[in-house]
């Protein structure tokens, strides 16, 4: 190209842009623009610290004005302020101002169930309540118009559990609101279990779940199984609730172990429940939680076994095969158990001279004889029950047995005691032991067993009680010294009846009840 057609260097240089402009001016520019992204940023940060404001309010109840002012209407003792907070709140999640998650939080759902529950309020209260349930459960109020109200109320608070089954806050908050309903009411219990509360209960429990995720269930659960026996509800209802009870057993957590220990115990109240609670093994499990010697819940669990036992029969058996008395004879001695472990052992020997044999063979009932010498009172006492239990058996070894273990003095200590019930049932086993010495009578035809326990003091307190004025105590220890302490300064044999007079202390009516039938055994 020629020269001549060139632009010149000025020409050329203000063609750009940059060079275009006055550089005070782009400066100036510059800065402008700088201050205008700065102010963006900052107004973008100022909205995400509102935004996490807003976050920690909702779920923090403190910090949330609106909520605190809900929520002090709702545990208000007057029922307008109840109302117009019920009102707000009703409108609000209407309006889509709260969610469930934020309710959930804040524990409102709890709240009303309290107040609709356990608070003297009107039935319009109780219909905006059950209205808005419905609300947060997102079902029409409109489609349940003609539930009542305690059914909308439980329908929506299952549907709550099923749709945010895995909003660990909306589950502890509906929990306790379903948990508020039953311990009102056992209907309200039938009424959620209608509702198919089960199964949405079994899919929680076998998720993974907090610890105390899962004590508020195991505590819901165990609700459940409580007062079966009144108003029964179907049986295939509850068997699916026994592997929750089961899962909370072997749990970890001494809470979650002791809300199940309680619930076998409440489950043995109820008959029906038994053929499946042994297809679990559930006793079994108790007792191996029992011989487990961590964490906090084994008082609890041996309560619930020491109440199953009390309650029923049916699972004595499956208990000792899976090593009950194993484990309970190394209670025995233990100074703080001894007494509920022996009322355990007690309750086991009524139950047949098959169990009897068991406690033998086991070495519990000598374990017992030791409580009978060395223990305080209340646990002798319970140890003087076991010892009564066997001698009642009819089986002459028993009998043998109780009287080798040498403790009659520890035992018949016990009748100088306060305790009417238990002299009377010492005096039985006393009976029993000295017909049992009538059997097997020395070479000079004496009674070796009544010798025993005339050399161990037992002839002076059978003789101090033959002055009691309790009849039924008189009358057994009178009985026994007329028939095998006889006497010629206790029982005449050559005077007639009508002019003796053993004690005074004794009428002639009662004196002729008893020697009417000198050989009758009394009933125990």
């Amino acid at each position: 190209m020629d020269d001549q057609h060139r632009l010149p260097h000025e020409c050329r240089s203000r063609m750009y842009k940059a060079n275009a402009r006055d550089k005070n001016e782009m400066r100036r520019k510059r800065r402008e623009d700088e201050v205008q992204i700065r102010k963006s940023h900052r107004e973008e940060r100022f909205e995400r610290n509102r935004r996490i404001t807003i976050q920690r309010s909702l779920s923090n109840e403190e910090i949330s004005e609106l909520l605190r002012n809900i929520a002090d209407g709702i545990l208000s003792m007057q029922e307008e302020a109840n109302f117009q907070a019920l009102n707000k709140l009703y409108k609000d999640v209407n309006n889509k101002l709260w969610t469930a998650e934020t309710i959930g939080r804040a524990q409102i759902l709890n709240k009303m169930s309290d107040l609709y529950c356990n608070r003297p309020i009107g039935s319009t209260t109780r219909q905006l309540i059950s209205r808005i349930f419905l609300a947060i459960s997102g079902f029409d109020s409109q489609k349940y118009e003609h539930y009542s109200t305690d059914h909308r109320c439980i329908q929506a608070l299952v549907s709550i559990v099923s749709t945010f089954s895995s909003d660990e806050e909306i589950l502890l908050d509906t929990f306790q609101s379903i948990a508020c309903f039953i311990i009102r009411s056992i209907s309200y219990r039938n009424l959620a279990l209608d509702c198919v509360i089960v199964p949405e209960l079994i899919s929680i429990n076998s998720s993974s779940m907090s610890v105390r995720l899962h004590r508020s269930l195991m505590w819901l659960v165990c609700l459940f199984c409580e007062k079966l026996d009144k108003y029964s509800p179907d049986v295939d209802e509850i068997v699916p609730l026994l592997d929750v009870v089961s899962s909370g057993i072997v749990s970890t957590d001494s809470m979650v172990q002791t809300d199940a220990a309680s619930a076998c115990a409440f489950l043995s109240d109820w008959p029906p429940i038994f053929e499946y609670m042994r297809d679990q093994r559930l006793c079994s499990i108790l007792v191996a939680n029992l011989s487990n010697d961590k964490g906090n819940a084994r008082p609890k669990v041996k309560c619930g076994i020491s109440y199953i036992i009390q309650a029923t029969s049916y699972f004595t058996e499956e208990m000792i095969e899976a090593g009950l008395l194993e484990v309970l004879k190394g209670f025995v001695n233990v100074s703080y158990m001894s007494q509920e472990v022996c009322f355990i052992i007690s309750n086991i020997c009524v139950e047949g001279e098959h169990t009897i044999d068991k406690l033998i063979s086991s070495g519990v009932i000598r374990e017992v004889a030791r409580v009978m010498e060395a223990a305080e009172y209340r646990s002798r006492k319970e140890a003087a029950f076991v010892i009564c239990h066997c001698c009642s058996s009819s089986n002459r070894r028993h009998l043998e047995y109780v009287i080798e273990l040498g403790m009659l003095v520890s035992f018949t200590d016990l009748l100088t005691c306060m305790d009417v019930s238990l002299v009377a049932y010492i005096l039985d086993a006393i009976y029993s032991l000295l017909q049992f010495g009538d059997l097997v009578l020395s070479p000079d035809n004496t009674n070796p067993v009544a010798m025993k326990l005339e050399e161990v003091g037992c002839r002076e307190k059978l003789e101090f009680l033959a002055e009691s004025q309790c009849l039924d105590i008189h009358i057994k220890a009178y009985t026994i010294l007329e028939r095998f302490y006889p006497d010629d300064d206790i029982v005449p044999n050559n005077q007639d009846i009508a002019d003796f007079h053993h004690h005074n202390s004794i009428d002639n009516t009662i004196d002729m009840i008893i020697r009417s039938s000198p050989s009758a055994p009394f009933s125990f």
